[in-house]
């Protein structure tokens, strides 16, 4: 760890730089081998292809809460919209008014769209395209190489669950699968399903499952420490874990995370110490040099940059996971649904040692969460349901 030498005045500047993520590049594909007249060249091996994306749903899909409509009108471009299905199960589209969405199939809702439009566009020309599945998605967690949430059909077989999550790793522990449905805990046997063909144990997947992978277990974890570590998650361009020497200013903390980004509310930021809420005024601090507001940051402060009714309506969740960050909908949400949304753990995580950090009234309570046995025995060990506002730490285990 670098020690930290800047002045506040650089520290200020680059809390207030914005982050300009860049564009990875594609590289070109192959040419393949030419055959040569005499001594035939060897041909260019194979190139791995490219996973497939997720597929669009087809028309027999049914819309659920949270799913994105995209909806066009042809020969109207001003009515062409993305529209999400509220929790009321309904939409509102222009000219059309308000309708029933949730349990309708594409065709059915296009057909609803259309004769609404009749009486104000003349052969109203309806098309609907399910551009983001927010309610038929199962959660896959584990020793697989893509973890995350895919969108499926009404009873998608578990091999093909695992298709989309681009297969089992090298690491995964096969016959100890299993798939969590609610309180249950459904054992699946993926050796004798993959290699010995046993197409029983292919179940159908429903929406809401969390199929997990385990890895072998060949040992003992080494032992875990805690470190000198502070958390910074919200509207910083690096939210994450971060390790410190000794006690730190606010300002040195954010330069860790690369400053803030455009939307931050920087008077509605503040610091989660043990059960405490320390309001901190980064607008006051950085400009009008308020230095009350620079407040000591401690090993194990969570320090949160929100933006407008994020830590209202949304969960966070930091440390050693894919991708860190916010997710809306926490009323959907269950811890492991929530680590499959940030792409699993990371190869450091130390699940077993997991914190909960929620807000009851104007309290907040720090809760130890072994995401561990929840994994390995969901019906001993409540998968606990979120609630809007909470965040969740996956610290990082020392070899």
């Amino acid at each position: 760890m670098q020690r930290f030498g800047y002045a506040v005045l650089v520290a200020v500047a680059v809390v207030l730089s914005t982050a300009f993520p860049g564009v990875a590049q594609q590289p070109a594909p192959s040419q393949p081998a030419t055959a040569q007249p005499v001594t035939p060249a060897p041909p260019a091996p194979a190139s791995a292809p490219s996973p497939a994306p997720p597929p669009i749903p087809g028309k027999d899909y049914i819309i659920g809460i949270g799913d994105v409509l995209h909806i066009v009108v042809w020969g109207n471009k001003e009515l062409e919209q993305d529209i999400v299905v509220r929790p009321d199960g309904r939409i509102s589209f222009p000219l059309a008014g308000e309708m029933d969405a949730k349990g309708l199939s594409v065709p059915q809702l296009t057909e609803k769209i259309t004769a609404r439009l009749s009486d104000a566009v003349k052969g109203p020309n309806v098309s609907i395209i399910v551009k983001e599945v927010k309610s038929f998605r199962v959660f896959v967690l584990g020793e697989v190489k893509k973890p995350g949430v895919y969108p499926i059909d009404a009873s998608t077989p578990v091999l093909e669950a695992l298709t989309l999550a681009s297969s089992t790793t090298d690491n995964a522990d096969l016959p100890a699968a299993y798939v969590i449905r609610g309180d249950q805990k459904i054992p699946v046997d993926l050796r004798k399903l993959i290699q010995g063909g046993d197409l029983s144990l292919n179940i159908p997947l429903q929406p809401g499952d969390t199929v997990v992978v385990p890895q072998v277990t060949i040992g003992a974890n080494p032992q875990e420490m805690y470190d000198q570590r502070i958390y910074i998650l919200g509207k910083v361009q690096k939210p994450g874990v971060y390790t410190i020497k000794k006690n730190v200013p606010i300002l040195h903390a954010l330069f860790l995370a690369g400053g803030l980004v455009d939307g931050a509310d920087m008077a509605a930021a503040f610091v989660v110490r043990g059960s405490e809420r320390l309001p901190v005024n980064l607008w006051q601090l950085i400009q009008k040099g308020d230095l009350k507001q620079n407040v000591e940051i401690k090993p194990e402060d969570t320090i949160v940059v929100p933006v407008g009714g994020e830590m209202v309506n949304a969960v966070y969740v930091m440390g050693e996971v894919t991708k860190p960050g916010v997710y809306a909908q926490p009323e959907a949400l269950t811890l492991l649904k929530l680590v499959a949304l940030a792409g699993g753990f990371t190869k450091f995580a130390a699940p077993g040692r997991a914190k909960l950090i929620r807000k009851t009234g104007d309290d907040k309570t720090l809760i130890n969460v072994d995401l561990k046995d929840i994994m390995k025995d969901p019906q001993k060990y409540q998968d606990m349901p979120l609630q809007p506002g909470d965040v969740l730490i996956v610290p990082e285990r020392i070899f």
